[in-house]
């Protein structure tokens, strides 16, 4: 079940055989078994990898559901051999994992004390399989359509729990900060340094930018976040970045909102997760709405109707 799982997620023997830990030999062999216990092929093998036929979508839905039974009945176990500790998988997507939990976990409330969160980074194509499968619990982060996402996701529950604006940020002492109005030609004469942590975050990024008349062609790009943090606070470098990315920074004053005005479209953030929140959840949805009105009343995040 697991390697039929994630040979539809990855679309790759290669990589389902990273992901699982096992060599492609033996995920071979096993998807080889699989098929003769089936009587029928399951995968269509294409240059670029593998794809479920229509046996094989029937059968991943499957193993997907019992997969999900297993986690959840090996949580409960581990509830009731660790008293009343409470455990939740979260999927992070990358500004929620940088500039959200962090703050979280390190102001958590005496509720969230016997709260064990594993947390597990990723992009959204990653997680919302995941989330699927059971492998993680809920997903924090940007609240992008389903239609974005590929038919799976439809059936999942979004809770938009605030909105995430782009602004362009640096570091606190940096030379645009003494002027007394700022352009976006004087933005321009400072190399920008521009995320690529997320294809779609990438695109929202540069839409931006594009309204504001900034050339991109010379931008440093990264797909990581601390290499952007570094460059940020040694140099004389601009990042356009949703502002809740660099949450601490900005709470430290080590980083600043350039007053630009900045157009654009709501960006709904929040969780999503499978039917109703168990107790652990709900545990982790009271942390994060108080992290939320922290960050509020900062003008970090905004707030939602």
């Amino acid at each position: 079940m697991r390697v039929i799982d994630a040979l539809e997620q990855h679309k790759s023997l290669l990589r389902a055989s990273r992901a699982l830990r096992v060599s492609q030999p033996a995920l071979s062999r096993t998807l080889q078994e699989v098929e003769e216990i089936i009587g029928a092929e399951i995968f269509e093998r294409h240059p670029r990898g593998v794809r479920p036929n229509a046996t094989g979508a029937v059968l991943t839905a499957g193993a997907r559901k019992l997969l999900t039974t297993i986690r959840e009945l090996e949580a409960q176990l581990d509830r009731l051999s660790d008293g009343q500790r409470r455990t939740i998988r979260v999927g992070a997507l990358p500004v929620a994992a940088h500039g959200l939990l962090p703050a979280v976990l390190a102001n958590a409330g005496e509720q969230a004390a016997s709260l064990t969160i594993s947390v597990i980074e990723g992009k959204t194509d990653q997680m919302i399989p995941a989330l699927l499968s059971g492998e993680i619990d809920v997903i924090v982060g940007r609240l992008y359509p389903p239609s974005q996402q590929g038919d799976l996701a439809d059936d999942l529950v979004r809770r938009v729990l605030y909105d995430e604006p782009i602004s362009l940020v640096a570091r606190s002492d940096h030379p645009l900060f003494d002027l007394p109005s700022i352009s976006a030609a004087d933005v321009q004469r400072y190399t920008l340094v521009l995320p690529s942590v997320s294809t779609l975050m990438e695109r929202d990024v540069r839409e931006i930018l594009e309204q504001l008349g900034l050339v991109t062609d010379a931008a440093v790009q990264s797909t990581s976040v601390g290499f952007m943090r570094e460059l940020l606070l040694s140099g004389t470098f601009v990042s356009a970045v949703p502002r809740v990315l660099v949450a601490g920074d900005l709470a430290r004053d080590t980083m600043r909102i350039l007053p630009v005005a900045i157009p654009g479209t709501p960006r709904p953030a929040g969780i999503i997760h499978r039917g109703p929140l168990g107790e652990a959840g709900k545990l982790l949805l009271a942390e994060l709405q108080r992290e939320i009105a922290r960050l509020e009343e900062s003008d970090i995040v905004e707030s939602v109707a």
